[in-house]
């Protein structure tokens, strides 16, 4: 069953996760898994709408070593663009406990 929360294919390579209508620390949680999930080469775009994970997210990733680049793509929603550097492996396997929305 699908969930509105899961990573989406959008091309080759190329993966969205919409989490517009969650606060923190949802975004992130969900960040963090679908980048788990994903290979070293893949590209992760997350559709927010969340200011304080718009402000929060990116230091994170940029911490464990990707690369992030923050737009706004309406009032009140930006994407964030996930990839791992060259050479760099995702991050290990996270795991969180059930998340009841």
């Amino acid at each position: 069953m699908s969930n509105k929360f899961d990573v989406q294919k959008i091309g080759e390579k190329l993966y969205s996760l919409d989490v517009r209508g969650l606060v923190c620390p949802y975004p992130q949680i969900l960040t963090l898994r679908a980048l788990s999930s994903l290979s070293s080469d893949s590209i992760l775009e997350v559709i927010l709408d969340n200011p304080p994970s718009v402000r929060d997210i990116p230091p994170v990733l940029k911490e464990k070593k990707y690369e992030v680049e923050v737009s706004n793509v309406a009032k009140g929603t930006w994407k964030i663009v996930v990839r791992a550097r060259d050479g760099l492996s995702v991050l290990p396997q996270f795991h969180a406990r059930a998340i009841y929305m």
